[in-house]
């Protein structure tokens, strides 16, 4: 073999490095901001469990409430972002509609302000992964902007990831 053959086998070689580097990164940033998201699923999910312990509750005390604020929210998980932002705009709906009800009949219940204190306090935890799953989805999402790399992602089927957006979902709700 002559030099003409190690420079083949050794530009084969990087090639096919640079290769398995590509579907390694892209993989493992498609994964991380899908986990991400997964962890906005738990929250939406916690923040309708939390919702439906509160209207419980009040119908426990005899407090009339209206069909909207008492029906059963469906979810699902590994939900596209676009499905989360109106889970999350639904719920910030329903909140704001239950709000001043929970306000009048707060006082005094200490099971009514630890749930009240839950549901928001899981607003600033979903706050939070919004960011996070955000700077993931934006990473990946210049990452596969580049031709290789966006070539190596088409053929995982894997495409650009959408933002999260707490303030958005609540602004729409309003």
């Amino acid at each position: 073999m002559g030099w003409t053959g190690l420079i083949v086998m050794l530009l084969i070689i990087l090639l096919g490095g640079y290769y398995i580097y590509t579907v390694n990164r892209v993989s493992k940033l498609d994964s991380t901001a899908r986990n991400l998201a997964g962890e906005i699923d738990t929250l939406l999910w916690d923040r309708n469990h939390v919702y439906d312990q509160i209207v419980a509750h009040l119908t426990e005390k005899e407090v009339a409430l209206d069909e909207e604020l008492t029906k059963k929210q469906s979810l699902g998980l590994g939900m596209p972002t676009s499905m989360q932002m109106a889970t999350c705009t639904e719920q910030t709906k329903r909140w704001n509609k239950l709000l001043p009800i929970l306000e009048e009949h707060v006082s005094g219940d200490e099971e009514l302000t630890r749930l009240k204190t839950r549901f928001e306090a899981l607003r600033g935890e979903l706050v939070s992964a919004g960011k996070e799953h955000n700077r993931a989805a934006t990473t990946f999402n210049s990452y596969i902007e580049h031709p290789f790399p966006g070539f190596i992602a088409s053929r995982k089927t894997k495409g650009q990831r959408a933002p999260f957006n707490v303030e958005l979902a609540e602004a729409t709700a309003k």
